[in-house]
């Protein structure tokens, strides 16, 4: 979580060997906060469709919810991989929190004055 003066240092210890000074900062992880607002947004809207449905879900609704469920399935597998591999993990708590007020404010809030 920073970048070093001299721009060639990845690490505070290695900065400081160089001569460099260490700037502490934030990079909110995008993709974390992308993947929880549209699985969040996904899943609000399909089970919205199911409410609607009823108990017997014409074959058009099931075919959605099946393309819904594989597209949460490869947003999952790609926030696994972002967790793995991109941001620490302050980075990605906040693009997740960020996520969940997102959705927070434009579905739960926004939606209840639209309707």
């Amino acid at each position: 979580m920073g970048r070093c003066s001299t721009g060639s240092a990845n690490t505070k210890l290695l900065c400081k060997a160089e001569g460099g000074h260490w700037k502490w900062m934030m990079d909110i992880s995008g993709h974390m906060f992308m993947m929880v607002y549209c699985n969040l947004f996904i899943t609000s809207h399909t089970d919205e469709m199911h409410e609607e449905e009823g108990p017997s879900p014409s074959i058009a609704s099931t075919v959605i919810s099946y393309l819904c469920l594989l597209l949460v399935s490869l947003f999952d597998l790609m926030m696994v991989f972002t967790v793995l591999y991109w941001h620490s993990p302050p980075e990605k708590i906040l693009g997740c929190l960020i996520g969940v007020l997102g959705w927070t404010l434009t579905f739960k809030q926004l939606m209840k004055l639209l309707h």
